[in-house]
């Protein structure tokens, strides 16, 4: 009897895995089936599901530099979105960790900040729109990515603040009275001592940042306007625009905007689960 209640527990675990799988990843090849089929194969009805032959033309079109054409906006906006992410994290990871810090050790009114913070992250990006957009235009800084970055920091540092944060009150403050007592000063007490237990939690943290800041679409669309700035998400989007669309060059940008985020969290995935599961500290 144990033994089919084993067998029954086993079946209806695979198969909520494969279900789970299907689901996540189902998209996706949509996504890529679609990249690789011919205009008359999406739009015949009923729908081929299975292109009749396999067509690159779209990948060949958005990856081809020409002037004032479709690649040169799309490599563009690649491009942009590399330079806008990254700027966002490591502004977000350079305010971040000091911040973080103050508000684990020396709690107090000062962590109303971060509640406040919080709270807008909490808003919807359209609530911060209007302000925004009048304080770039005033200061000469719109349609660049260095700005766009620092909107994006709205967004990404209540989350960095947070996550960091809760991971330094798991620290015990014993290890850097220890440090004080050795003569270490505040710069080397947190860089030696702190620094090296929250690398698996920064190195998370840091990727679901990027992931946010690459995928934004709300304030890229509202700050940028050209190809000196625009954003892929942008680009995808402008794809789209028009009397008519072409599916399978839509399709293609999507796929080509997901493979950078892919890769990166393949490439990294060990230290993200690492982070995510222990909170970067030791027991």
């Amino acid at each position: 009897m144990r033994s089919r209640t084993n067998k029954t527990k086993t079946i209806l675990l695979y198969t909520a895995a494969i279900l789970l799988f299907v689901y996540i990843i189902a998209p996706f090849l949509w996504l890529i089936i679609m990249s690789v089929s011919s205009s008359e194969d999406l739009t015949t009805r009923p729908l081929r599901w299975i292109p009749k032959r396999i067509n690159l033309s779209s990948y060949a079109e958005l990856l081809t530099m020409g002037i004032n054409s479709r690649g040169e906006l799309f490599l563009h906006g690649l491009r942009n979105s590399l330079v806008t992410a990254l700027l966002a994290v490591a502004i977000s990871m350079v305010v971040t960790i000091p911040a973080s810090w103050v508000f684990s050790r020396h709690p107090g009114k000062k962590n109303l900040i971060l509640y406040a913070a919080i709270f807008t992250f909490m808003l919807p990006p359209v609530a911060y729109a209007l302000p925004l957009y009048r304080i770039l235009s005033q200061i000469g800084l719109l349609d660049k990515s260095f700005s766009l970055a620092l909107v994006y920091c709205t967004i990404v540092l209540p989350f960095c603040v947070w996550l960091i944060k809760e991971n330094i009150d798991a620290i015990p403050y014993e290890l850097e009275e220890a440090a004080i007592i050795d003569g270490a000063g505040l710069f080397t007490q947190i860089t030696k001592v702190v620094l090296p237990l929250l690398l698996p939690s920064l190195g998370t943290v840091a990727l679901l940042s990027l992931i946010m800041a690459w995928d934004e679409y709300f304030y890229a669309m509202l700050f940028t306007n050209s190809k000196q700035a625009i954003t892929l998400p942008v680009v995808i989007a402008n794809l789209a625009s028009g009397r008519q669309s072409n599916y399978n060059l839509i399709a293609a940008g999507g796929v080509l905007a997901s493979l950078p985020p892919v890769i990166i969290g393949f490439l990294f995935q060990r230290s993200l689960i690492k982070g995510l599961a222990m909170g970067g500290v030791k027991e």
